[in-house]
């Protein structure tokens, strides 16, 4: 799906609570470039709360690497935290 929104230069905003937005930088990091495309990532204040709420989830730590990531690729993200 990303491809195809990639090759029709269609707009993207990726919200998720998973590192592995990172796999598809090659996509997202071009889309970026031409103002495409964005992404947004939730953290929790600690990884015990996020351990029992969100066990499948990146850990809160991996979820700021990849925030770091993205902005360094020159991709548009934010992050928003829960109470």
């Amino acid at each position: 799906m990303l491809q195809v929104l990639h090759d029709c230069s269609h707009p993207l905003v990726v919200t998720t609570k998973s590192a592995l937005v990172l796999r598809d930088l090659d996509l997202i990091g071009p889309m970026a470039e031409r103002h495409l495309a964005r992404a947004g990532l939730s953290d929790h204040p600690g990884s015990v709360l996020a351990r029992r709420l969100e066990p499948r989830a990146a850990s809160p730590q991996r979820r700021i690497e990849a925030i770091r990531a993205l902005a360094q690729s020159g991709i548009p993200v934010g992050c928003w935290s829960r109470p």
